[in-house]
């Protein structure tokens, strides 16, 4: 009997794992992990005696060995992503910032449209009039050098859209200086569109009329007397944005390699696993409690080009 050796017991199960091309010297680390399982287990067949009626087992003989993986990814990042819903190449559609002005939609009541922007916005500036503004003209502070279009007109207010710089309150902000101008007592951002009747004189109302999304731009017509003709202006941000098309790869191979962290209590370890295949496995919560976590399950798979008896894994203990 030997003594027992607390030396022996790695305790806290912290770590990383490492995922690369098979046969590769290069990799990615996969971040913050749920957790990390590996399994392996073996069936067998037996052969019974026809001798007698106890049906002995004479032989008994491995028929597989399957060597798993199972681990959750907490960081939805590029690769995680890719890697998990088996998707393409990773593309780029970024959003430049820009404007819409007295553009139409075809609305249909209780529904939402799609406006094809995120990050909508118009910009309110409220304050004293003095002259004429005109809709669609051109504002300019004659300090700031801010600049903007005129997308609606009321008594002690204005919209705009294609807002570059940035107001200041009790400057003039001037369509003819000195003569057409709003001197802002109050400039606002809003997360909200400009919609208006066909002739620009009557705003429609947020919450009454429509319904905006602003974060993804999605409007909703909720009141008969919004129209088609009714004309439609906002400002929306710049987003850097990337899509990929999931499940267009197929399965998705890696080469693991896990280590353990050398401040945990016990012995150091290290697995490597020279060619794994890697599938989604179980839900993945896009809405509920707590994180998001990509469940993973990879198989074992026999490496042909790793010498003779060593094509599965490693297993080093520090």
């Amino acid at each position: 009997m030997l003594a027992s050796n607390p030396d022996n017991i790695r305790y806290n199960g912290t770590g990383r794992i490492y995922a690369g091309e098979v046969g590769s010297v290069l990799y990615q680390e996969l971040g913050e992990l749920e957790d990390l399982t590996f399994g392996c287990e073996v069936s067998t067949d037996q052969m019974k005696s026809t001798r007698n009626a106890a049906r002995a087992v004479i032989v008994e003989v491995d028929k597989d060995r399957v060597a798993t993986l199972d681990f959750g990814m907490r960081e939805m990042s590029e690769e995680n992503l890719k890697l998990a819903l088996l998707g393409g190449d990773v593309n780029i559609l970024n959003q430049i910032a820009g404007y819409v002005y007295q553009i139409t939609k075809a609305w249909t009541l209780n529904y939402f449209l799609d406006l094809g922007h995120l990050n909508v916005f118009i910009t309110k500036i409220t304050g004293t009039i003095t002259g004429t503004l005109t809709l669609g003209n051109i504002v300019t502070g004659n300090t700031s050098a801010a600049t903007g279009k005129i997308a609606y007109i009321a008594a002690g207010y204005i919209i705009l859209v294609n807002v570059s710089g940035t107001f200041v309150i009790g400057e003039q902000v001037e369509q003819t200086a000195d003569v057409n101008y709003i001197v802002p007592a109050g400039i606002e951002t809003l997360e909200d569109v400009c919609i208006t009747d066909s002739t620009g004189a009557t705003l429609r109302v947020n919450g009454t009329d429509y319904t905006v999304d602003p974060d993804y731009g999605y409007v909703r017509k909720d009141a008969a007397n919004l129209l088609d003709a009714d004309k439609l202006s906002y400002d929306y941000e710049s987003v850097a944005k990337k899509y990929i098309w999931a499940m267009s790869a197929g399965s998705v191979i890696k080469k693991m390699v896990f280590v353990s962290d050398k401040d945990d209590i016990g012995p150091r370890q290290r697995y490597t696993f020279h060619k794994v295949k890697l599938n989604l496995n179980g839900d993945f919560p896009l809405i509920g409690e707590g994180a998001q976590i990509l469940k993973i399950n990879g198989t074992v798979l026999f490496d042909a080009t790793q010498p003779s008896g060593e094509e599965y894994y490693k297993a080093e203990m520090m």
